[in-house]
Order: C-alpha cells, then sequence, then structure tokens
C-alpha cells in the first residue's frame, strides 16, 4: 500500500525516512512523503511519531549534508571524520531546523520511557528487528496504532502493521 492511499481519519505513525525524504528535496520520493505530510497538516490524517524518530531523521539530515560539503569523504567514513572534526559540525546548519519543522506538522510527539523501551527488546526476540524499529512498533502497539508510514520493508515481516510507503515522483 502507498502513502496516497491512507484514508482521510486515519491515524498513522511515521518513520524517521518519511521525514528524511520530505526533507531531501532531491529524493525520488520527496513529491510523495510531502503530499502526504501536507494532508496530515490539513488534519486529514492524524500523524503520531516520536522523538527518537526525530532525532534519527535529523542525524540522517546531519549526514546528508556533511555527504554534500565533504565530497571526497566516503559516505562510510563520514561519522569517524566528523567526530574527528567537530568544527565541520558547527558548519552543518540545515539539519537542525529539522525538530522545529517536524513539530510544526500538527503530529502528536510521543516520548517512551525507560519501561517501553525495556519492553521492546521482545519485538527484537519475536521479529529479529534492529532497536529503532523494535521500539517503534512497541509505541505502536502501545498506542494501539496499526498503520505506518514507512520505506523500511522490514516491517512487512509483522502481520499486524498496515505498512504505507512511498512512491516514487513520475
Amino acid at each position: 500500500m502507498f502513502l496516497s492511499g491512507v484514508e482521510d481519519g486515519s491515524s498513522v505513525f511515521i518513520d524517521a525516512n518519511v521525514f528524511v525524504y520530505h526533507f531531501s528535496r532531491q529524493s525520488i520520493y520527496n513529491s510523495s512523503c510531502s503530499a502526504f505530510l501536507e494532508r496530515i497538516e490539513r488534519g486529514a490524517i492524524k500523524g503520531i511519531t516520536s522523538t527518537f524518530v526525530v532525532q534519527e531523521a535529523t542525524h540522517r539530515m546531519m549526514m546528508l549534508e556533511a555527504a554534500q560539503v565533504l565530497a571526497g569523504i566516503q559516505r562510510r567514513d563520514l561519522v569517524k571524520y566528523l567526530k574527528s572534526h567537530p568544527e565541520l559540525v558547527k558548519e552543518l546548519p540545515a539539519h537542525r531546523s529539522i525538530p522545529d519543522k517536524v513539530s510544526s506538522f500538527n503530529l502528536k510527539i510521543v516520548s517512551p520511557d525507560i519501561t517501553t523501551l525495556a519492553r521492546s527488546q521482545e519485538i527484537k526476540k519475536e521479529y529479529g528487528l534492529l532497536s529503532n524499529d523494535a521500539l517503534l512498533v512497541y509505541i505502536m502497539k502501545d498506542t494501539g496504532l496499526t498503520n505506518l508510514a514507512s520505506n523500511d520493508s522490514d516491517f512487512e515481516r509483522l502481520d499486524f502493521i498496515r505498512l504505507y510507503r512511498p512512491t516514487p515522483n513520475s
């Protein structure tokens, strides 16, 4: 199913990649994700996400920004390079606005507590998900959500989640 197929009035949890595609104007999924987030802004869809998802999107946008500025550095080496050159991190301004921009989307943003984090470990054990994905699933369970906006195919393994994916620009 695609993001455009989310019915008005639905509640949907939003994964980090939807925000990254929206903010990455060059992404082939930009139009699809932007249109989806505009529906949330208008109130046609109720969007829910988490502080850790916003942080993940912010970090990924920082890496994309760094990759553009540091074209000579391999992407796999960016984190190590930035850690050893903190003055460059100070000079990457665009990603810092992501939390404020996400908070303006008319979303409900939830913050998991340590109990939720601890319980999410069972999701990893049961479905083989990585830590952030397991936490996302547990937050969805806690909030009674079954709809997920994401381009992460790992969620296809979970039969209790209805996955809505972005479509490439035409």
